[in-house]
């Protein structure tokens, strides 16, 4: 375990798989809703919560933990889901898409206009809740005037973007 380099606050932690695990990198893509393929690479990179999580064939990266406790309850998870994903395969169809991660702006287009900058989900402004919902920081509830009526089709847009189902 190291410094993260994102956040000084928090611990960037590197760790080696036993075996190779490329051949459970697609599958893993088609069950993790926000997951970005890289087939030439290989690896597979996505976010729980505000952590940025990678796995590569021979290892994997975990940045922005908490401390040294959360980061070993990430790799217990971890392992637990790619045991799950690696039983189950038989009927999981594998993903080679590479997904992209929608942008801060695309994000911040679908938030409510006229409501714009309220600081109802904590934050100064709806840019700067915009970056923390994509990097994990924020969550999509803590804006209050998407639960509105006339907001559905926003928030909606926005789960698909985010992957939330």
């Amino acid at each position: 375990m190291e410094p993260c380099f994102a956040d000084t606050k928090k611990i960037r932690l590197k760790a080696e798989f036993p075996r190779d695990v490329s051949e459970l990198l697609p599958y893993m893509n088609a069950v993790i809703p926000n997951a970005v393929y890289t087939q030439q690479g290989p690896f597979l990179s996505f976010t729980k919560e505000f952590r940025l999580i990678t796995v590569y064939p021979g290892e994997l990266t975990v940045i922005k933990a908490i401390n040294s406790t959360d980061a070993y309850q990430i790799l217990e998870w971890l392992r637990e889901l790619m045991n799950d994903i690696y039983d189950q395969r038989s009927s999981i169809t594998p993903s080679y898409d590479m997904r992209r991660r929608p942008s801060i702006l695309a994000l911040f287009q679908l938030l409510p206009q006229d409501k714009y900058n309220c600081g109802q989900c904590g934050e100064r402004t709806c840019l700067a809740f915009s970056l923390f919902l994509w990097s994990g920081e924020q969550k999509l509830e803590n804006c209050h005037p998407l639960a509105e009526p006339q907001y559905l089709e926003e928030k909606k847009a926005l789960q698909d973007l985010l992957g939330h189902k």
